[in-house]
This record gives structure tokens, C-alpha cells and sequence, in this order.
């Protein structure tokens, strides 16, 4: 028989199965819907348990990035290019941790100057670095190539490259592997030592005469022995110090301590002054005190403004 001929005559019996077929598994598929819906609704709900605040505590974590941008696509040998987890960025290791006096001396240069003060941000250091000026800092600042990670009344804290080191006030780094064994002295015997008379100078002699009082407010010194002061800044420090005033919350300047007979009393300061300016730089900053310092060793003059008993009062050192 024709195929195309038995469809021809047959046609309608043929349309009329498969819709009948189409109507039955739809039908079909209604139902299971609807018994599905009315067993559900049968069960009562149980309360719903509030989800606490923030990441599940298991399943899979959500989907991130992350391993695609930290690793090369191109590179299947050098593998992730980020620091492994809890890992300092590079140059910036975590010394939190460490005991700053347990970390290894310097190994250059030495500290010669060193002003403690309460307020970090007005505590100074003078480091000589091996072979060259002295240089002034503070803590943050830099130095030597070093940051200034803490300063201490006798020590200096310096990092660079992730790794830190301490100077000792006074002491240069490395003496202790130089110095050679002395043999040892016969002993003699004890010696009374003199009492020391009240008032006594302690500026050196060749210092000493190379100042000279033009008046109680004006003093000359040769360029040498100021280059000395400079050189040995412990004269200054051993025998007084230097505070920052507060009045309010501002500093107004910097309230001196003088010993009797030390190298700032011959040069015409008081204890009990307060410091506001050398040469024009106003000293109620800290960054232009560290200025005014750097350049008072090349001034010919220093002219200090200080408020004495309540009153201005101008200073003058000559450098001759």
C-alpha cells in the first residue's frame, strides 16, 4: 500500500490519536502537580530558625575570584603571585611581636643626642652616620637611610628592609668587637676623692676660654669651640634639658633646665627660660625645631627669643 495514500485517508484518525495522546500525559502531569501541593499543605510548618548574622558556619563558601587574580593563567610553574596567607606585604615585616631590646645593634653610626620627651612627636635623636653629618630625627622621620622606629632616653630603634636594629646612646657599633684586651693594672691602693665644690664649671677649658661676655644678654665664641659643642652634643645634654610648654593645648615653646656651670649658662641661658625662637623659626613645632637645629651649626649668629620671668627677653651668641 502507498504510504502517502494510507496517510491521506487516515489523516484524521491519526491527528485525532495524538492529541488524545497529548491530552493524557498533560492531564497526567496536572495531576501529580495537584497531589504534590495537597500533600504539602496537609504537613504542618515547622518554626523557621532565625539564621544568625554573617557567614554560614558550613557549606560551600560563596563564589570568588580571588584564585584567578592571584595566580598567573599564562604561568603554570610560579604559581600563586600573592603572599601566603597572614604574610607581611614585602619590606614591611610584623615587629610587633619582637622585644625591641633583644634586636641586634646597628651597624654603622652612633647616636650623640638624644631628647626625651613625653609627647613622642617632640622626642629627637642626633645620629652620626659613619663618615658622615650628623642628622637629626624623629620618630617616622628618616635617617641614614633608616626610619626612626622608637626613641628611648639612653636608644634608638632603626628598621629598613623589614628587619630592625638599636643604637646605644653614646656608644659607636662595633666597639665592643674592636677593642682589644688590656692586660691587667697592678692594683693600688684606694684614693681619697676631693669633694666637689658647689658651682663648679663643667665646660671644658679650651670651651670655656674661648667664650666671652660682651653683656648679660650677648655673648662671642670662637667658630672652634662651637664646632666642638656641635661635635659633642653630650656637653649640652648631660647638663640640661629642653620640655615642651603647654598652655591649653598648644606648645608655646620649650621650658629649659640649666645646671649651674654648664655650657648653656655661659652661653647666657637660664633655668626656668622659655625658648620660643632661634633665628626667626618658631620652636612651637616640632619639624622646624628639627630646622632650626640643622642650621644653627652654619649661622654666624643665634638669636634666641625666650620669656623670662613673664618678659621677652632676646639672646645673642656671636660665632666668631
Amino acid at each position: 500500500m502507498n504510504p502517502d495514500a494510507f496517510v491521506k485517508r487516515r489523516f484524521a484518525t491519526i491527528l485525532g490519536g495524538m492529541v488524545a495522546v497529548s491530552a493524557y500525559f498533560q492531564a497526567s502531569g496536572l495531576s501529580h502537580l495537584i497531589a504534590y501541593q495537597i500533600a504539602r499543605d496537609s504537613i504542618p510548618s515547622a518554626p523557621r530558625a532565625t539564621a544568625p548574622a554573617g557567614p554560614p558556619p558550613s557549606g560551600d563558601p560563596p563564589p570568588s575570584a580571588a584564585p584567578i587574580l592571584e595566580r598567573n593563567p599564562f604561568d603554570s610553574i610560579t604559581g600563586p603571585l600573592g603572599p601566603p596567607p597572614g604574610a607581611a606585604p614585602a619590606g614591611q615585616a610584623d615587629l610587633s611581636h619582637l622585644d625591641p631590646y633583644l634586636a641586634p645593634p646597628c651597624d654603622k653610626g652612633r647616636v650623640v643626642l638624644i631628647a626625651m620627651s613625653e609627647d613622642p612627636e617632640w622626642s629627637f635623636a642626633a645620629i652620626k652616620a659613619e663618615g658622615g653629618p650628623t642628622a637629626l630625627g624623629r620618630r617616622g622621620g628618616e635617617v641614614a637611610g633608616r626610619k626612626v622606629e622608637d626613641i628611648a632616653w639612653d636608644r634608638v630603634w632603626l628598621t629598613s628592609g623589614g628587619a630592625r636594629c638599636q643604637m646605644e646612646l653614646g656608644k659607636k657599633t662595633g666597639e665592643e668587637d674592636k677593642a682589644e684586651p688590656r692586660p691587667p693594672e697592678p692594683s693600688e691602693p684606694p684614693r681619697a676623692t676631693p669633694p666637689r665644690r658647689s658651682g663648679k664649671s663643667s665646660v671644658p677649658p679650651e670651651i670655656a676660654a674661648s667664650i666671652k661676655r660682651v653683656s648679660d644678654l650677648e655673648i662671642d665664641i670662637d667658630r672652634t669651640a662651637a664646632e666642638k659643642i656641635f661635635d659633642n652634643p653630650e656637653l649640652v645634654t648631660s647638663t640640661s634639658s629642653a620640655v615642651p610648654e603647654m598652655r591649653g593645648d598648644q606648645v608655646v615653646g620649650l621650658k629649659m633646665t640649666v645646671k649651674p656651670g654648664s655650657v648653656l649658662e655661659s652661653l647666657g641661658v637660664q633655668s626656668g627660660d622659655l625658648v620660643k625662637s632661634v633665628n626667626s623659626i618658631d620652636l612651637t613645632d616640632p619639624q622646624k625645631a628639627m630646622m632650626a637645629y640643622s642650621r644653627m651649626r652654619s649661622d654666624k649668629s643665634l638669636s634666641f627669643v625666650v620669656e623670662r620671668d613673664g618678659r621677652p627677653v632676646r639672646l645673642r651668641v656671636n660665632v666668631r
